[in-house]
């Protein structure tokens, strides 16, 4: 423990989050599996979709912008298409049944591909892409939302930060995977900095005034990645997710001046059979074989690992599995309200 970060063992947070979603109106069943995508994000080192989103969550709810007890249906449409009208369901939820309705379809036609219609915040996506990956399909997902993002030339905020994940099965290898904000930073590391009393790197965001600012608390937008590559490949997700979907967030937004009713978000959840294309086997042979080169590759001065996508974030969980999860102590205070409205202790660290 230090000044800044208290560090936790991940059965106290889960026990805790599940106390606190459930203390909320959600189901045990979604709040289980609510906390273990939030937590997840932590151990991954990814804190930034973790522990310090639950105060959100909550003021969601508590503000009808987020249903603690859903109504979703599926509407399968022809072959390989399905939409998932998510009720404005919590994230995990609506993406975690999204994908398990796409696996179902893949193992039948080889290829599924589902929609989510207005649901909310999903959390990390690669949650969702490795729920797919390993159950020998690749997955492919995507979430869509409002302006949150500049866009090259524009002067306010036109473009959401709009994440992809991307999954391969692996062997004795974990799935290779890809999750990634089309901005510079996501909106979740601007408050982890707030919380931890830190700066943040210069083109992460910029101020009210368009200005590039490494004060989290001067932030009134976000920056793309790449500039007109990341702000383009946001509003492609926009056109692959909220368009099919039939609810469009960003030209509402631009026209009205305003988010839709609730802040709704959009979501595509894909599962490619493997398996369809070669042998699996042989494929996860392949993809070991990929990530070890990558690995083996000679390193530059000043760096002691060459990492293959998802390996970080599993050497990270590996750690954080054993030592515990670090949580600035501002992201502890600001949950402990929680812990005291609903009757619950707050994890000790350790």
């Amino acid at each position: 423990m230090t000044d800044k970060f208290v560090t936790v063992q991940k059965d106290a947070l889960l026990k805790f989050c599940e106390g606190v979603f459930q203390g909320a109106g959600v189901s045990a069943k979604d709040a289980t599996l609510w906390a273990d995508v939030l937590i997840w994000a932590n151990l991954r080192g990814a804190d930034s979709h973790g522990l310090l989103r639950l105060p959100e969550y909550i003021n969601h709810i508590d503000d009808g912008k987020l249903n603690a007890k859903p109504d979703m249906k599926f509407e399968r449409g022809n072959g390989a298409a399905s939409v998932l009208d998510a009720d404005l369901a919590p994230g995990p939820v609506a993406m975690t049944a999204a994908m398990e309705e796409a696996i179902a379809t893949a193992r039948k036609i080889n290829v599924g591909w589902c929609v989510v219609r207005g649901t909310t915040h999903a959390g990390a996506v690669g949650y969702y892409a490795l729920q797919a990956a390993r159950q020998g399909f690749a997955g492919l997902v995507m979430t869509a939302s409002r302006p949150l993002m500049a866009y090259p030339g524009a002067r306010i905020a036109a473009v959401s930060t709009n994440p992809i994940s991307i999954a391969v099965p692996g062997g004795d290898h974990p799935p290779l995977y890809l999750d990634m904000s089309t901005s510079a930073s996501g909106m979740g590391k601007i408050a982890q900095a707030r919380d931890a009393g830190a700066s943040i790197p210069d083109g992460w965001a910029v101020d009210a005034n368009g200005k590039s600012t490494t004060d989290p608390h001067e932030v009134a937008m976000l920056s793309p990645m790449s500039g007109p590559k990341g702000a383009s490949m946001s509003l492609m997700i926009e056109c692959l997710t909220s368009l099919f979907a039939g609810l469009p967030l960003i030209e509402f937004a631009l026209k009205t001046g305003e988010a839709r009713h609730g802040r709704p978000m959009n979501g595509v959840c894909v599962a490619v059979d493997v398996s369809a294309f070669c042998d699996l086997g042989e494929f996860r042979a392949n993809a070991d074989a990929l990530a070890a080169q990558i690995s083996g590759l000679p390193t530059a001065d000043g760096i002691d690992t060459v990492f293959a996508p998802g390996e970080r974030g599993d050497a990270v969980m590996a750690k954080r599995e054993r030592e515990g999860i670090p949580l600035p102590q501002g992201t502890m205070a600001r949950v402990a309200p929680l812990a005291e409205r609903f009757g619950i202790e707050m994890p000790v660290g350790v």
